[in-house]
């Protein structure tokens, strides 16, 4: 920016010459700023003058606009691993308290397999937690609800979800809520072994014991309560599980 220096054997500027430079005119003829020239340049220090060139990771600038690229896991089920999730536990960092509860209408929940943080992997994915129903007629289900006490935009993944001609048909449908009307997940990523039916829903279409059985769930809007709603989509009456592994958010 060329700026004209007043020096003291000058007189005062005029009326007409202080109209010219305003706060407007300044800014004419500032360089345009972007996130690609501060992240090149650094950041406008003050008007006229750049600061030293810094390096701002991209990470950086993610987080001060509120967003993350890769949200990192703040819930490890395996410090479960063998035992039921507890009625209310904290996140790894302490910042988060969780609830946990199971729905279970029908009477259809298996012993031994209500909320269980599994003792080894299933599906590839670690100690994830299970509930498991057994003589489940078409449209029978059982929820597991996560209330947070902060609002988070978790991501995590669903395990198992698949289907066994004349055995079993698993349907998985995960809404969020924060006080007001429900909240659907951004994306419902399909292993393979499943189709998504609706913004909030998938049904397994094959069986499957590998990661195609898994669907990872996203949720980019801040939540504070999420039901996770097992449903049988058949007369089939086999045993049939899924899993919950793991909550990561920024």
């Amino acid at each position: 920016i060329r700026a004209r220096l007043l020096t003291s054997d000058r007189a005062a500027p005029n009326a007409k010459e202080m109209e010219q430079v305003t706060p407007r005119s300044i800014r004419r003829h500032l360089p345009p700023v972007s996130r690609r020239s501060v992240l090149k340049a650094g950041t406008v220090a003050s008007v006229g003058m750049w600061a030293a060139p810094s390096i701002l990771s991209l990470d950086a600038v993610a987080a001060a606009s509120g967003s993350c690229l890769t949200p990192s896991r703040q819930v490890d089920f395996s410090r479960f691993a063998g035992g039921a999730l507890p009625s209310s536990f904290l996140s790894d960092d302490g910042a988060v308290s969780i609830n946990f509860s199971m729905v279970d209408p029908w009477g259809r929940q298996s012993p031994g397999y209500a909320g269980v943080a599994w003792t080894s992997s299933l599906n590839g994915l670690d100690n994830p937690v299970v509930t498991a129903m057994e003589n489940a007629r078409n449209g029978q289900y059982i929820d597991m609800i996560f209330q947070f006490s902060v609002p988070v935009c978790p991501t995590f993944s669903l395990v198992d979800v698949d289907r066994s001609t004349f055995s079993w048909e698993d349907t998985v449908r995960v809404i969020g809520s924060a006080g007001g009307g429900p909240i659907d997940p951004a994306a419902m990523n399909v292993g393979g072994a499943q189709v998504q039916v609706s913004a909030n829903t998938v049904r397994g279409t094959t069986s499957s014991s590998s990661a195609t059985g898994n669907v990872e769930v996203v949720f980019d809007q801040p939540i504070t309560r999420m039901e996770i709603r097992h449903q049988d989509n058949s007369n089939w009456t086999a045993f049939q599980w899924i899993a919950v592994h793991d909550f990561h958010w920024c």
